[in-house]
């Protein structure tokens, strides 16, 4: 069955408008954006391997690694966050929401690992991205054991995952305050669906939540309001690290999204635009925010052009 959907994209500052499968281009950047069309493998038939990667007051601390059946060498590692408003939610997710995007990357010859990371119920900010930065230092140390292809990695997530993969992607250059470890790892690649980019401009009521409450989703993973401690927002904020050497991002927002407003991916995208940082931004008109659609072939297969064009560009 053919989908239908309306969508703006913008990449290096470029729009074009795209229906179904047809696309109106106004520059021959964006000429490639069809060019994915493999056979995608059997979602149902992918299985993980489990690996507790560390452990906290007791509580194994797991990822899932998904690994492509051939890769004619060692395979690029793929890193998705899950979502959940950082309080809810974990590595189980991912193939039931995510499970044709998980299933392309194999089929590329990515491997994809899934991490599970402590929800903000068990442990506040800064707790999130150090357990998924410890996750990647220990594949990265693993790599031979495990065949894996892991100094350079691409992020991937969505909802709080994406903002949680964005904050490790733009701050990976920086000597960040808020990391116990170094990074072990460079990432060249940022795939975000439809996650928070800066924590202080995520403000007032987007039809599903009141981000100003005391116990919004954020207030609760920073362990007080962005109101209360805008510093530490910034601080937890992904476009605080941009800067020229922040490696390139695909996006998707629904436009209709009711709990993490597209203005925040606008908002990333014209931050990644001051940088000249390449990136591609893609507005779909009518979808909410987890609609399953995102997870269709026509938004697979950016992201495998995506991942093939950074592979390319980071052999």
């Amino acid at each position: 069955m053919r989908l239908s959907v309306a969508l703006t994209i913008f990449y290096f500052g470029i729009a074009a408008t795209l229906t179904g499968c047809d696309m109106t281009n106004s520059s021959n950047k964006d000429t490639d954006t069809n060019r994915a069309e493999t056979t995608y493998l059997n979602s149902d038939k992918v299985k993980p391997q489990s690996i507790v990667y560390k452990t906290v007051n007791g509580k194994g601390l797991a990822l899932d690694l998904y690994m492509p059946a051939f890769s004619e060498t060692t395979p690029r590692l793929a890193v998705w966050v899950h979502g959940g408003a950082w309080m809810r939610g974990s590595k189980d997710e991912t193939m039931p929401k995510n499970g044709n995007l998980v299933a392309s990357l194999l089929n590329e010859g990515v491997a994809v690992a899934a991490v599970n990371y402590r929800l903000s119920g068990e442990a506040i900010y800064p707790a999130a991205p150090n357990d998924i930065n410890d996750a990647i230092n220990f594949l990265v140390d693993n790599k031979d054991e495990l065949k894996l292809s892991a100094d350079r990695v691409i992020m991937m997530g969505r909802s709080a995952g994406g903002h949680l993969a964005s904050l490790l992607t733009t701050s990976n250059n920086d000597d960040v305050p808020f990391l116990n470890t170094k990074p072990r790892y460079s990432v060249i690649g940022m795939v975000d669906f439809f996650g928070p980019s800066d924590l202080v401009a995520l403000r007032g009521n987007s039809g599903k939540v009141d981000h100003d409450a005391p116990n919004a989703a954020e207030a609760l993973f920073l362990g007080e309001s962005p109101l209360v401690n805008e510093a530490l927002a910034r601080e937890a904020s992904p476009t605080t690290y941009i800067d020229d050497e922040t490696p390139p991002f695909i996006i998707f927002h629904g436009l209709d999204d009711g709990v993490v407003p597209a203005s925040q991916s606008e908002l990333l995208s014209r931050h990644l635009d001051q940088f000249g940082v390449p990136n591609a931004l893609f507005l779909v008109k009518g979808k909410r925010h987890g609609d399953p659609v995102f997870d269709t072939d026509e938004f697979v297969s950016k992201v495998i052009n995506f991942v093939r064009d950074v592979k390319k560009e980071n052999n």
